[in-house]
């Protein structure tokens, strides 16, 4: 039988040694049930100084570490002495997967490339995440700015008169994340399947990741087949204006289906309903080829509509009337979206050293057996040193680790 309080990943060892575009890596593993080990300098990560803060009882404590460290465990370790170094590859040696984001350049300066590595760990799963992977721009920085730039993001992000617009919520690192976390899982999952259980070297591109991401949102047959580069809709979706703000100030995305004429007649019904005048009138407004010419007329009539109603209105009506009519949610909507709270997606975790609940987002999937998502908060600098120490390589801590 199988014991579904258990995680998927229980029982795998993640070194975490990640900068910040490859942070979500970990807390995806983590939320899997791999035992995921931040490893952090005497003086703690330079994520804990990063922004916005949340006042605790000692202090200030920054909330972007409370994300993206949640379901760590934390070991202090000075990577610049020599015992350090030599505690570090005890430690990947003792490891499944090792996440790294050091140019090609560096990680062999400091015999952390995955030759050096997987001459004692053979089967280590070695995941290093950069803007670029390797080539003619492997050794070169970038943060998510840059990331989303020269990935095409920012290409398709705002409003057609404007210049493009940074994506929000560093989806750069995000994408690099994801693609990190699930390339780690297809490597495990090979290393399971070779007689010799090799592990593999996973180089991943940042740029690539959110390249990607583009070219499947902006169709890359449209250029690849016809020479048209996609291009910034703003407030359109397939060629038409689709978001519009409501009553109460609350945007909403309407759409009417072009190729299901009778529809059409649901919109107009409606319309008549609310005693909303409009030049809509006629059978030859059900054709779609006939009304395509004149979608400045058709938003028109949408804008008077959603204006009139609360956006909850012109969702549920706009639904029961087989309209393609959606809420466009911002976070505190998220917190409240009935779906998400009948799936459990948000969950509450203690925090002893807050001395208080967290409400954090949980795992987007879930297992017929099998538990996923964040089980411990993230950890106090050093928190978890001596334990992880004999846990894993079965020796008690000194002072030289932290």
């Amino acid at each position: 039988m199988v014991d579904t309080s258990r995680g998927l990943l229980e029982g795998v060892r993640v070194l975490d040694l990640a900068g910040e575009c490859a942070l979500f890596a970990g807390r995806m593993l983590a939320e899997l049930g791999a035992d995921v080990v931040r490893v952090e300098p005497p003086e703690g990560d330079a994520v804990r100084a990063r922004g916005p803060f949340f006042d605790g009882p000692d202090g200030l404590v920054s909330l972007y570490h409370l994300h993206f460290n949640a379901g760590k465990r934390a070991l202090t370790l000075d990577l610049a002495t020599s015992e350090g170094a030599v505690l570090c590859r005890r430690l990947i040696d003792a490891a499944d997967v090792v996440l790294l984001t050091s140019t090609p350049a560096a990680l062999e300066a400091d015999g952390l490339d995955y030759r050096t590595l997987s001459g004692s760990n053979p089967g280590l799963v070695h995941v290093n995440v950069t803007p670029f992977g390797d080539g003619p721009m492997g050794e070169y920085r970038a943060n998510d700015l840059v990331i989303t730039a020269m990935g095409g993001l920012m290409g398709l992000n705002g409003l057609p008169e404007d210049p493009p617009n940074v994506p929000g919520a560093e989806q750069g690192y995000h994408m690099a994340s994801l693609v990190a976390a699930s390339t780690a899982l297809i490597a495990i999952a090979g290393r399971e399947r070779d007689p010799e259980r090799r592990g593999r070297e996973v180089t991943v591109s940042a740029q690539e990741a959110a390249a990607m991401s583009t070219v499947q949102t902006a169709n890359a047959n449209y250029y690849a087949w016809h020479g048209d580069a996609p291009r910034r809709l703003g407030m359109a979706s397939t060629g038409s204006r689709s978001l519009f703000q409501c009553a109460d100030q609350k945007w909403i995305s309407f759409t009417i289906p072009v190729g299901t004429g009778p529809l059409w007649g649901h919109f107009t019904d409606w319309l008549a309903e609310l005693g909303i005048a409009h030049e809509c009138h006629g059978e030859e407004w059900f054709d779609p080829r006939y009304r395509t010419p004149r979608l400045d007329t058709v938003n028109a009539a949408i804008r008077t509509l959603c204006a009139r109603l609360p956006r909850e209105a012109v969702f549920h009506e706009g639904q029961r009337r087989r309209l393609l009519v959606m809420p466009v949610n911002d976070t505190a909507d998220l917190f409240e979206d009935a779906q998400l709270r009948d799936r459990g997606f948000f969950r509450e975790l203690e925090h002893p050293a807050l001395g208080r609940s967290l409400t954090v987002p949980g795992a987007p999937y879930r297992f017929t057996a099998g538990q996923a998502g964040i089980t411990r908060p993230a950890p106090e600098a050093g928190e978890h040193t001596a334990e992880v120490l004999e846990e894993w390589l079965g020796q008690e801590s000194t002072g030289e680790t932290s």
